[in-house]
């Protein structure tokens, strides 16, 4: 736990004062805006810097009484430091003086067991939310952590609108709607802020651990980035919300390319650039990697008359001389 170990907290209005008065504060509070008066709003906490820093400002930005709060804490059971971190949230909550549930999940070890974690984690934390009668969940996410998706994401050859990182909005299953306001906010920019108002978090060791590849990318990737452009993370997580506008548009117009199932005329295929004929045939086949499409699309809009069969996902299309069909599933 850190600052220097220290396991008290100052005195709430004292370190509200200073969250209100930070930089952050003014982020958060555009967010907010879009949230009903009176609304329960849910706050994800870890015990980490970043969720600890959020749960301040969302407490600072709602004193005025224009909204409810509440914290819910997720032990995955992976490691015996989880079980005192989930206390540390609830002790911050009362600090805070708000209710704070804790959820106990088991994901299975082994392979895969950080995308098992996450989807435990996100059910547990929306029915939590939906619980506490919270219309919105709020989670830390900040500028490193959407550089390392966009980064991540790229480097398994996404398209243009996953490229762009995590949305900051979007409606879970339970209705709840999940808000990430700090996509825009730097990691030092949130732990200043807890520095500030002396208020002290935990640390999650298997952060350092650079076999894991966010890990490797946070400890050997961004700092190079960082050291060419200055903000590196701010930047691009700002470049990653246009680039999913424009991923948005250029699915809405892949739309329009390939309508309904086909056959679609082959020569009005060919009008269009590999990017969008590759968006459209995503559509009908969400499994297809980025090397399988780019046959197809070199397929389409080549001068070969003769019919060929592509495998694509678990579809298949034929391409003849005239137009493209979309065969049954295999």
């Amino acid at each position: 736990m850190t600052p220097a170990q220290q396991t008290e907290f100052p005195p709430l209005a004292e370190a509200l004062l200073k969250a209100s008065r930070h930089k952050c504060a003014a982020v958060l509070t555009k967010t907010l805006k879009a949230i009903p008066r009176g609304a329960t709003i849910c706050v994800a906490a870890s015990g980490g810097a970043d969720s600890t820093a959020l749960a301040l400002l969302t407490k600072a930005v709602l004193r005025r009484g224009q909204w409810n709060m509440c914290l819910a804490t997720v032990n995955h059971n992976l490691r015996d430091e989880a079980q005192g971190e989930a206390e540390f949230a609830q002790r911050l909550a009362a600090w805070m003086d708000v209710g704070c549930s804790i959820s106990q999940v088991h994901p299975t070890a082994g392979a895969g067991v950080a995308d098992r974690a996450r989807k435990h984690r996100y059910e547990a934390l929306s029915q939590a939310a939906l619980k506490a009668g919270a219309v919105a969940l709020l989670t830390a996410h900040h500028a490193q952590d959407q550089l390392e998706t966009m980064l991540l994401r790229l480097a398994r050859g996404a398209g243009p609108k996953a490229i762009g990182g995590m949305r900051a909005r979007r409606k879970l299953k339970s209705g709840v709607i999940l808000l990430r306001p700090l996509l825009e906010v730097s990691r030092e920019d949130l732990r200043s802020l807890l520095t500030r108002a002396n208020v002290p978090w935990c640390e999650d060791p298997t952060n350092a651990n650079v076999a894991k590849p966010r890990a490797r990318i946070r400890a050997q990737i961004l700092p190079v980035l960082e050291s060419i452009h200055k903000g590196a993370a701010v930047r691009a997580s700002r470049a990653g919300r246009r680039l999913r506008e424009s991923g948005r548009l250029l699915q809405k117009t892949a739309r329009h390319v390939m309508a309904g199932v086909g056959p679609w005329p082959r020569e009005q295929l060919r009008a269009h650039g590999p990017a969008l004929l590759a968006t459209a045939l995503k559509r009908f086949n969400v499994e297809a990697n980025e090397r399988e499409l780019e046959v197809v699309v070199a397929a389409i809009r080549d001068r070969v008359s003769k019919p060929r069969v592509f495998h694509v996902g678990k579809n298949s299309l034929s391409v003849s001389a005239h137009d493209v069909r979309l065969n049954a599933c295999k």
